[in-house]
């Protein structure tokens, strides 16, 4: 099983950060351009709903993704595809702040594609998660673009 996490805290209430998360026009804003999700069912990050996820930059149609929980704080999608496993969004108020924690657990049952994700694509995974959450963070508390953005 592999697993990868990244937390940020925002200076904003949890509510305005779960409109962030679960409002498809703001996740616009600060998902990773190189994944798509295509719908399959339902809106996006309601209950029940299903979309295809796709990684844009190698044409791979990886996993669907389906909630299966959903309530304020937290949201849990099943993924069943390429990747198998869970993706947990979760947000907590931490004084004037709120946490977000972003968890993945998924496995990876075709070996070959199991060598490339447990070497560089597990790095590359990593490393989107982290971005997503600073541009997350960033838009919410008003500069607009991640740090890295910013420096040019």
């Amino acid at each position: 099983m592999i697993v990868q996490e990244q937390f940020v805290s925002i200076k904003a209430p949890p509510a305005t950060v779960e409109r962030y998360l679960t409002d498809p026009e703001l996740m616009a804003q600060w998902r990773s351009p190189l994944v798509v999700l295509d719908p399959i069912e339902g809106d996006l990050m309601a209950l029940g709903s299903k979309h295809k996820l796709r990684l844009k930059s190698l044409a791979l149609a990886g996993a669907t993704y389906t909630v299966t929980e959903r309530d304020s704080g937290h949201i849990l999608l099943t993924i069943d595809g390429l990747w198998r496993g869970k993706e947990l969004w979760r947000w907590f108020a931490d004084g004037d702040r709120t946490v977000v924690q972003n968890r993945v657990e998924y496995e990876v049952p075709d070996p070959s594609l199991r060598v490339f994700v447990t070497g560089l694509g597990q790095i590359f995974a990593s490393l989107d998660m982290r971005i997503q959450l600073d541009r997350l963070r960033m838009i919410i508390e008003g500069s607009g673009q991640p740090a890295a953005a910013q420096s040019r």
